[in-house]
């Protein structure tokens, strides 16, 4: 009889353990539903690498999800050992990722691995005009060289009168010489070394021979004007241009490809693994041709149809090196187009200066994962600490009166907020980063690439 009672008891445990274990289970699965990160053991899962929890779990947000991704960390935090080299390791589908610290693309062992190095001269060639040449309609190709123009010498929101009317012009020239010669057969640099090497009659010369009535409106706008006035707005354009005149290097690698060549264009990276690399003793030298690429592989994107669903990496390592991005208008169009945008910076004043506080807030908004990594600037340190938010405190005092032999005290309470983590905690955060997400905040350890099983 006690022998029954055992087995029936051992019979009851068992079936509410099972019972939890079901339920558990269970409300796991909701849990995982409901979060937009996923924590495994294995390595091999794919997607943006968050950090590894305490338990050694593999904090990932999955290739296939939406959501982009703000990295923030000063020199030697792990940006790129910690979060974007094991992100491409075990990213599935194709990326374009900016490798200015050198030593990504060595440690990203992949298949379909294109290289683009504008400092060596064996290179793979750039070719700016691939979405241009695949234009069937003649004014939206006036209009792509059009913003090519703007791209090159961009608008200066604080330039004085002066510089704006040397600026603009100058500009206006750069367009109608692009349109001009674009349309006469000949190639980027090409035209950059015609601009450069003529002076302004000669180039007006050589653009009203070419016909094109587009391009001669816009030079027609200079008769009348002194020769002072027109050599100096010639000059603001070839000073904006000269870098893809005068670099043999450059030219090299900036050019359209032969019948056959492999050539990088915004469109190779839908089959490619793309690695731009750039040394970032080279960052100044190189901006202007980082922010064309940029730029035409975002206006590539905007049009990409919604029925494509290969998973685009856009990975921009040391972000504040780039020209000033219509990146807002990116983060939005692109979270619905399988393309997600991670961006890397070493320092939150540089974005705030260059996109000023109300663009930066406006961009970091758009951001589903914001990772913190190591951070030393106080305005910084106090913005993110207000980010990652504050929680009520309770403190108590006690108060006393009375006389030596009559002592009373009283206690009293009250509740203040403070933050989460205190702002001067970002800046020694050593092997751990904090994660900000839709479902909150966790603080997580580094997931550095060399303690990586995924080789």
């Amino acid at each position: 009889m006690n022998e029954m009672i055992a087995l029936l008891r051992c019979i009851a445990v068992a079936c509410v353990g099972l019972l939890v274990l079901v339920l558990v289970i269970h409300f796991s699965k909701i849990i995982l539903k409901k979060k937009s990160i996923k924590t495994v053991w294995s390595s091999k899962t794919d997607g943006i690498m968050l950090g590894l929890t305490k338990l050694g779990r593999y904090v990932v947000s999955p290739s296939n999800d939406e959501g982009h991704s703000f990295v923030v960390g000063g020199s030697g935090s792990g940006k790129t050992s910690a979060v974007l080299i094991p992100t491409l390791r075990r990213w599935n589908g194709t990326f374009l990722a900016f490798d200015i610290s050198g030593d990504i693309c060595s440690n990203v062992n992949c298949d379909n691995k294109l290289i683009y190095a504008p400092c060596d001269a064996e290179t793979v060639p750039y070719n700016v005009f691939s979405l241009i040449d695949g234009m069937k309609d003649t004014d939206d190709q006036t209009e792509a060289l059009t913003q090519l123009a703007f791209l090159l010498m961009p608008e200066q929101e604080s330039a004085n009168a002066n510089a704006k009317y040397f600026q603009d012009n100058g500009r206006n020239i750069l367009t109608a010489s692009l349109i001009a010669f674009y349309h006469d057969g000949r190639d980027f640099c090409e035209i950059c070394e015609t601009i450069v090497a003529n002076n302004y009659k000669r180039l007006f010369s050589m653009i009203d021979a070419t016909g094109n009535n587009t391009a001669k409106m816009l030079i027609s706008n200079f008769e009348g004007n002194s020769e002072q006035n027109t050599s100096g707005c010639k000059q603001s354009c070839d000073m904006a241009i000269l870098f893809f005149a005068t670099n043999e290097k450059v030219k090299a690698a900036i050019r359209r490809p032969t019948e056959g060549e492999v050539a990088f264009t915004p469109s190779s990276i839908e089959k490619y693994k793309v690695f731009v690399c750039i040394p970032d003793t080279k960052l100044g030298v190189y901006a202007p041709l980082m922010n064309i690429i940029v730029s035409q592989s975002l206006a590539y994107f905007s049009d990409r149809p919604k029925a494509a669903k290969k998973n685009i990496l856009f990975a921009l390592d040391e972000f504040a090196s780039f020209g000033k991005l219509e990146i807002v208008g990116a983060l939005r169009k692109l979270r619905k187009k399988h393309i997600r945008i991670m961006i890397l910076t070493q320092s939150l004043s540089d974005l705030i200066e260059k996109y000023g506080i109300d663009g930066f807030k406006t961009m970091l908004a758009n951001f589903q994962y914001v990772l913190i990594l190591n951070v030393t600037e106080k305005e910084s340190q106090e913005y993110l600490a207000q980010m990652i938010g504050q929680k009520p405190t309770t403190r108590e005092s006690i108060t006393s009166s009375g006389g030596f032999f009559s002592v009373q005290t009283s206690k009293t309470q009250s509740t203040e907020k403070d933050y989460i983590i205190q702002p001067s905690e970002l800046a020694h955060l050593g092997d751990n980063l904090i994660l900000l997400y839709p479902d909150g905040v966790q603080k997580l350890r580094k997931a550095y690439y060399f303690r990586d099983k995924k080789k």
